[in-house]
């Protein structure tokens, strides 16, 4: 049996999986220093180079970062950050971005209870400032400005941050509302519903308002 030689990409690949084994064995948290090249290269016995390449792949995730006269140190990463990319350049398919936007129906959807309850009177005075007029299709602009902010109103930061990459994927496609249907209820009929006194009638309110999404 004759062993196939390592390639870069493999040793690579093997700096990588011992600096994320390194980081959670020693329970780093982000701010903490990470080893310099020179010792990683010594002790997993590669080259600078190869040390280099497996921690760029980490640089890349966000979970690395170089500082000037400190060396690397662990940060804290955006789980999206590759898939963001990814939408910004339009990587996707126009079917990829119409599943993407359903994903996004469906968590707002999955929110509603939550943003009903957890609004204040702020939240809707400034929702009503982004609702546009009745009967007046709001641009894509206002339309992610509007459920940004309805997406906010439940703190969740990692939720938010899924839906600037969902909305980035409905920047690149037209259907729904944007495909030239006559689609009710509008954005200020949702502030109407989040203002009134049940959340079913306002998760309701959101259903018929995604319906064009999902067509």
């Amino acid at each position: 049996m004759v062993l196939t030689e390592l390639k870069s990409s493999t040793l690579a690949d093997g700096v990588e999986d011992s600096l994320l084994s390194y980081i959670r064995q020693s329970s780093l948290e982000p701010g903490d220093m990470l080893p310099k090249e020179e010792e990683l290269a010594q002790q997993l016995k590669v080259s600078r180079h190869i040390v280099r390449e497996g921690v760029s792949r980490l640089k890349m995730l966000g979970l690395i970062e170089s500082r000037k006269h400190k060396g690397m140190i662990l940060t804290r990463p955006n789980a999206f950050v590759g898939v963001s990319k990814l939408a910004e350049a339009r990587l996707f398919s126009e079917e990829e971005c119409r599943e993407f936007m359903q994903i996004r129906v469906y968590m707002e959807l999955g929110m509603a209870e939550s943003i009903f309850h957890m609004k204040t009177k702020r939240d809707i005075r400034e929702l009503r400032e982004l609702a546009g007029i009745r009967g007046v299709d709001p641009t894509r602009e206002e339309e992610i400005a509007f459920h940004q902010k309805l997406v906010s109103i439940v703190g969740n930061g990692t939720g938010s941050n899924f839906q600037r990459i969902l909305n980035t994927a409905f920047s690149h496609v037209k259907f729904g509302r944007h495909s030239g249907q006559n689609i009710t209820p509008f954005h200020i009929d949702l502030c109407d519903a989040l203002a009134g006194d049940s959340w079913q009638a306002f998760y309701e309110v959101m259903k018929a308002h995604f319906k064009p999404y999902m067509m």
